[in-house]
């Protein structure tokens, strides 16, 4: 399915996104650069990066306020002055679509290899001034709390060579201040994330495209989960954004080196989180190709690395919440499953079998490709596709008298690429030997499938609620379709294209029970998937995405056969409020 389409920059395209203008929505004093702002310059910023701001409006959240007073645990609610001298704790915000953010660093650790910065939370501080309520007036900065964050704490942006330094003292809104607490936040999050040479654009509107928040590596996308997911949680941000229960820490790597390097550190990095709940989103995608420089590969983390990092974390007592996981999520990105569901009725799964590097390049790609096709044919004949008297041969009528035409593709690739068709023996061979021979591919196999006639894709979206009863029907929360212009010579598939129910039912000459019947049977087949996911893992996933290929047989019949599995995080196509709906699902599983 496809994934990631024009989501990198080109070269000349590296600088920040637009309204990036700031690192942190408190207001600087002399000395930090940045003096010259107003309150409705800093709440103008705040506005834009989806931030709460420092009147105490929380932007779309509904709430307004006059002063920052009303906010939950800031000097607001403290009518006592309060001293020169006096500690006190900050809320430390940085937007994490902004590069040049200096971070705080938990760990200064010195060198190019992995880093651990804290990006939010409350960190140690000192009032330079005294202070009071009385005082206060919100268009007066200089009657705002003026802080010194500790000078033990260190800070550093992502991607300069600088060596860390403490932060000056600072305007701050009293919402932001609080006396010193060992209350621990509600969740500790570590995002994982990219920080290679190219930067991860957020992609593209329209067909094939990820949409306005665009895909998990890229930093507008983490920025949006952030200001939109973290901050309107009620059990994080609370009904006016402002509680501040949380805190977020990045892990930045930049190839998979970095990646291995950062197991060591996951018992000490759990130590240092104080959350009731721990939970880490890993926002990179495994791949089985060697590192490789260039905008094309920026994002790819080699599948050892990534799933052998997750589960060190795992074994040290981190949960792994977005997307799954590591067995889990290493499954469904594998696409291994194909295989194991080709002899389960209930899967409606095309035949599929696996095919090992060693027999291709050690005993030839023709004796490989004929004994794949012999398998898929003895597939076949013990778990025959079901089809009614009268309808056409099933799932292709090409393969009606054997198996001769389908497709080779990679387990943990994306976008569509990696899958390529066959129309015969020798033309599997050829395939075979492309596909698993390319430098700098490091797959021990790939998968061999028949062809699947289709009209279009149906994608449905399942949210399983953490306390799904056994034998309760689960509807999906969105149901989205798209098709495929076809293959091209090469035998791979192009022209991808968003589809909306008009135009569904256009293809299908306004067969509304036909869709209604596409739309249901997906549904019942899902059913079978959820439950063989729970096989796999006894937590039902927060989310997940499941791809059926369909056609239409005749009036208000359909035909639905399943293709795939898609991990949390996977593309939303039209579905607007998708990825925020995910954000929060995977946000309550954190908290459970």
């Amino acid at each position: 399915s496809a994934r990631r389409p024009c989501c990198r920059p080109p070269a000349s395209a590296q600088a920040a996104p637009p309204g990036r203008q700031g690192a942190m929505t408190a207001a600087p004093a002399s000395g930090d650069g940045d003096r010259s702002r107003s309150p409705v310059q800093v709440a103008s910023w705040q506005a834009s990066n989806g931030y709460p701001d420092d009147t105490g409006s929380a932007h779309g959240s509904g709430t307004s306020r006059t002063n920052g007073s009303s906010c939950k645990g800031g000097l607001g609610s403290v009518d006592v002055p309060l001293q020169s001298g006096q500690p006190v704790q900050f809320w430390y915000e940085a937007d994490p679509a902004h590069r040049a953010t200096p971070l705080a660093c938990p760990l200064p650790l010195t060198g190019c290899g992995p880093q651990i910065r804290q990006s939010h939370g409350w960190l140690e501080g000192t009032l330079t001034a005294s202070w009071s309520l009385q005082n206060y007036d919100l268009n007066k900065m200089e009657t705002w709390p003026f802080v010194l964050p500790s000078q033990s704490i260190m800070f550093k942006d992502r991607t300069s060579h600088k060596a860390p330094s403490a932060l000056g003292p600072r305007r701050l809104q009293p919402w932001r201040v609080r006396l010193p607490s060992s209350e621990p936040p509600e969740l500790s999050l570590l995002l994982v994330r990219w920080n290679g040479e190219h930067q991860i654009n957020a992609g593209v509107e329209g067909d094939g495209g990820w949409g306005k928040f665009g895909c998990p590596p890229c930093d507008d996308y983490v920025s949006c989960m952030v200001s939109t997911g973290v901050y309107g949680h009620p059990a994080l941000g609370g009904a006016d954004r402002c509680q501040g229960s949380f805190e977020i820490f990045s892990l930045f790597v930049k190839h998979s080196r970095d990646m291995l390097e950062s197991a060591p550190m996951a018992p000490w990095m759990v130590a240092h989180m104080k959350g009731r709940k721990k939970v880490s989103f890993w926002l990179l995608w495994p791949a089985e190709w060697e590192d490789a420089g260039g905008a094309d590969y920026a994002g790819y983390i080699e599948k050892r690395a990534m799933f052998g990092t997750m589960r060190a974390y795992e074994a040290a007592g981190l949960r792994s919440g977005f997307p799954h996981p590591a067995d889990l999520y290493e499954l469904i990105t594998s696409k291994s499953w194909l295989c194991s569901l080709a002899l389960h009725p209930q899967a409606h799964c095309p035949a599929a079998t696996l095919v090992s590097k060693g027999s291709v390049t050690g005993g030839g790609a023709a004796q490989a490709a004929r004994k794949a096709l012999t398998a898929l044919e003895q597939i076949r004949r013990r778990n025959p596709f079901p089809c009614k008297p009268g309808e056409r041969p099933a799932p292709s009528n090409i393969n009606k008298n054997g198996v001769q035409k389908g497709v080779v593709k990679l387990g943990w690739s994306w976008e569509g690429r990696f899958v390529l068709s066959f129309e015969s023996e020798r033309e599997l061979a050829q395939r075979l030997t492309e596909i698993l021979t390319t430098p700098g591919c490091m797959a021990s196999t790939c998968i061999v499938q028949e062809w699947v006639d289709f009209d279009f894709e149906m994608r449905l979206y399942f949210l399983p609620p953490d306390d799904w009863q056994p034998g309760v029907w689960l509807a999906p929360a969105k149901v989205e379709c798209n098709s495929w212009g076809g293959f091209s010579e090469e035998g791979r598939p192009h022209t991808f294209r968003k589809l909306t129910e008009e135009q569904c039912l256009e293809w299908w000459e306004q067969d509304v029970d036909a869709l209604k019947h596409a739309t249901t049977e997906a549904t019942e087949l899902g059913q079978f998937l959820l439950a063989w996911l729970l096989c796999m893992d006894a937590q039902p996933v927060p989310m997940v995405r499941m791809d059926f290929m369909i056609s239409r047989l005749g009036k208000g019949q359909a035909r639905v056969v399943f293709g795939e599995y898609c991990e949390l995080g996977a593309c939303c196509l039209a579905w607007e409020n998708g990825p925020p709906t995910i954000w929060r699902a995977a946000l309550d599983s954190a908290l459970k």
